[in-house]
């Protein structure tokens, strides 16, 4: 009977050992999966980073009129809308920004918190401190893309970047 019962403690021993090796090879794969999506995930990103800069590449050259295609160039209209809405926008802030401005107050364009005049650095956001330059508009040149009224003296479009003809 003792041999009986050893032999069946050694048959439990061996399938207990055999699940954990089993466990650990499965343990080895779900880490090598893991790894591998890991990798995934970070060519990803980098590879959304380069299509991103490629993207922003190619729209100045299309803006710029370096490459001309006309299907770019009418995916393009609706970036130059947005550029224009954004434009507009930050000119909106810039002059209620000087109407309400305090003489020692220079309000952060990133997060619109109040900084010394003197300040480099937003203290609220960190972001760098830059004066907006003021954009004269002219009494009837508009910019042929985005019709934004320039300044006489603009070369290029303070909206949407457009090289002006003169």
């Amino acid at each position: 009977m003792s041999n009986n019962l050893q032999s069946k403690l050694g048959e439990g021993l061996s399938k207990f050992q055999g699940g954990i090796e089993q466990g650990k090879q499965k343990l080895q794969v779900v880490q090598e999966i893991s790894k591998h999506k890991k990798e995934i995930n970070e060519t990803s990103i980098k590879k959304s980073k380069i299509l991103l800069e490629l993207g922003q590449s190619t729209y100045k050259k299309i803006r710029s009129g370096e490459i001309v295609d006309s299907d770019l160039n009418e995916m393009t209209k609706g970036i130059v809308g947005l550029d224009h809405l954004i434009y507009q926008s930050t000119k909106k802030i810039s002059e209620l920004n000087q109407s309400n401005a305090d003489s020692n107050v220079l309000t952060c364009s990133s997060c619109q918190a109040p900084n010394d005049i003197n300040a480099k650095f937003c203290g609220g956001c960190g972001a760098k401190m830059e004066k907006e330059p003021a954009v004269e508009a002219s009494s009837g040149v508009s910019c042929v893309t985005c019709e934004e009224v320039l300044s006489d003296t603009a070369n290029f479009c303070h909206c949407c970047g457009t090289k002006v003809d003169k």
